[in-house]
């Protein structure tokens, strides 16, 4: 692996030189930052705490200290000692802060400090990235667990292995349930060790709520879910995760409306990408609104749909299908008010038929446009005999019949 952080013969001497004119660095100092360059590490850590023995308040010893522990950490990834990087990251992360914290009002020392822990933390983390789209996964999570030893402060680390830990159990999920119940427990934990020092990152709550949903630890998901809703209420990812939970616990109709707000949210957005969903978003609510027998929004929302797609014939054959069942409930309304409230009734009856009559508009432009779709001719022969128009529902029916080969 390329050393990242190999400082040149030129710097150093650069660095002896200006010491030299300024009188400002002790001599262990100046001797660990040769020791660095010879790539001596132990010696130059060893060096400065001689030094630190008369000058316990030196802040630059504390730095190339971290800068010693930094090499000492990248010779360990190079020879594949990930345990030993770990700890040599801790150390530098340790040693630079001590440095940061000694004077605050060494903006200097501060920036100093800040650009050597994002060397590490961003070398590390983008190794660890690359590792999981190679699917190289034990590999991504130890460069991941590395990246988190080097900048602690971090959240990127931890939940980038967690989401990793997610992904992989969605994976194996259908041919291993276990592996990806222990692997989303594994996530669980990476996450709660994350919170325990962040308990308002929004994101990580978000994945913890979404982890215990995978669990079927529905109602503490719930809790958190709640929680995060009244201040992100506008997260099209939350809603889409909440949606996941809904689901579980079979809240069909709120699960549907939840995607016509994540479609409303892209619809008035700014990002052109986002409306190639609208169809598939307005697809779902249509499913769930059905599942939950809300016929007029399921309705409504495999019109919208459609409206994205004119050509989309598995969502016409929805609508038909949903002006048939709505249409057939309404009648029925009708005729269970009759004697009670005839006005009613009448009513009813009427946006029964005009369901029913909407649903073979549907039905005819869609057995055009599929001819050899069965079903298409079984939901608009079955409406079509429900409004009396039996010669057209007969036609229908046997090319329904012929298409499935039944009698």
């Amino acid at each position: 692996m390329t050393k990242h952080r190999i400082v040149t013969f030129t710097a150093i001497a650069l660095l002896l030189v200006i010491a030299a004119m300024t009188g400002c660095r002790s001599a262990h100092t100046t001797s660990a930052i040769l020791y660095i360059e010879q790539e001596q590490y132990q010696k130059a850590i060893d060096v400065i705490d001689e030094g630190l023995q008369y000058n316990p308040d030196d802040p630059e010893g504390f730095y190339y200290q971290g800068e010693a522990y930094s090499r000492m950490a990248q010779q360990a990834i190079d020879e594949n000692d990930f345990t030993g990087a770990k700890t040599a990251f801790k150390s530098a992360y340790g040693k630079y802060t001590l440095a940061r914290d000694m004077d605050v009002e060494d903006e200097a020392m501060a920036d100093r400090v800040s650009e050597a822990l994002e060397i590490n933390y961003r070398n590390t983390l983008r190794e660890g990235k690359a590792m999981w789209k190679d699917t190289q996964y034990e590999e991504a999570e130890g460069f991941f667990r590395l990246s988190f030893a080097a900048l602690p402060d971090s959240l990127d680390s931890i939940r980038n292995l967690a989401t990793m830990k997610i992904q992989l159990a969605e994976f194996v999920a259908a041919d291993s349930p276990d592996s990806a119940a222990a692997l989303r427990e594994d996530a669980l934990t990476l996450l709660d060790q994350v919170l325990a020092g962040n308990p308002d990152a929004y994101r990580l709550r978000a994945d913890k709520a979404y982890v215990l949903t995978q669990l079927d630890r529905t109602a503490e998901a719930q809790t958190i879910y709640e929680q995060l809703l009244v201040t992100h209420g506008d997260d099209p990812e939350l809603l889409l995760d909440v949606i996941g939970l809904y689901s579980r616990q079979r809240r069909h109709e709120e699960a549907g409306e939840l995607f016509l707000q994540v479609a409303d949210i892209y619809l008035n957005d700014t990002d052109p990408a986002n409306d190639e969903q609208l169809k598939g978003l307005y697809s779902e609510a249509g499913v769930n609104f059905q599942t939950a027998s809300i016929y007029p929004k399921a309705l409504d929302a495999y019109s919208r749909a459609s409206e994205q797609d004119v050509n989309d014939t598995q969502i016409m054959s929805f609508r038909v299908q949903m002006h048939l069942q709505y249409g057939q409930q309404l009648l029925l309304e009708a005729g269970e008010v009759f004697t009670s409230d005839p006005d009613r009734s009448a009513q009813l009856e009427t946006e029964g038929k005009a369901t029913l009559q909407r649903g073979v508009e549907v039905g005819n432009a869609l057995v055009a446009m599929a001819p050899n779709d069965a079903y298409a001719f079984l939901y608009l022969g079955q409406i079509q005999a429900i409004l009396g128009d039996v010669t057209a529902s007969q036609q229908n029916m046997q090319t329904y019949n012929e298409l499935t080969g039944t009698q």
